[in-house]
């Protein structure tokens, strides 16, 4: 089971970042034809993407046993 969480974590993990690099090129290019792209709706798009890979990455690690820290001091 721990593969399986870990493969979903991976995937929505690079939505994530994908999304999130597609957001910043729509905002920083200053060469897209505003009446060739509905800027808005790409945005919104990636926007949507994001969050909704986010929230599900958040859900799949509460499925993770929690790790516990151990001190390199001994104590």
């Amino acid at each position: 089971m721990k593969n399986r969480i870990e493969s979903l974590r991976k995937h929505y993990e690079s939505k994530i970042l994908e999304a999130d690099e597609n957001i910043k090129i729509l905002l920083n290019t200053r060469t897209l034809l505003p009446d060739h792209t509905n800027l808005n709706k790409e945005l919104d798009q990636w926007v949507e993407i994001k969050g909704s890979n986010f929230s599900k990455l958040q859900h799949i690690l509460s499925y993770l046993p929690e790790q516990k820290v151990e001190k390199k001091d001994g104590k």
